[in-house]
């Protein structure tokens, strides 16, 4: 079989096209597949940071829960605390020598009233 110069080259032109639209697509594939990588370890590093601390949160709650379940350390905050009495006894609670057993507290401060959403466009526009 003879085949045409002229028509090989023009098939040779168009398979090197296809290989370089081919190359070109695949070597985007490429560039987005490691950016993925360089993010994934990026999140990755700040899990394990997350992770770190969290596990420090565990364990100092888990000292909490061990602390809590003590009977002692619960008898001594609901004394405290919670100014619970055992069966029997009397809860005092001293009152202090002025007379008043309240707290003294200071007069709440007045404040302005906010202004209204017309006085703001006017100062926004007249400039006051």
């Amino acid at each position: 079989m003879v085949t045409s110069r002229a028509a090989r080259p023009a098939l040779t032109r168009a398979a090197l096209l296809a290989l370089a639209v081919v190359g070109i697509l695949i070597l985007g594939d490429l560039n987005r597949r490691m950016a993925d990588a360089e993010r994934l370890e990026r999140d990755g590093m700040a899990l394990q940071i997350d992770v770190a601390s969290l596990e420090t949160e565990h364990d100092r709650l888990l000292s909490a829960i061990a602390a809590v379940v003590d009977d002692a350390q619960v008898e001594a905050w609901a004394r405290r605390e919670a100014k619970m009495v055992r069966p029997g006894e009397r809860l005092i609670i001293p009152v202090p020598v002025g007379g008043s057993s309240e707290p003294i507290r200071p007069a709440a401060e007045v404040a302005e009233p906010l202004p209204s959403p017309w006085d703001v466009w006017w100062a926004l526009l007249i400039g006051r």
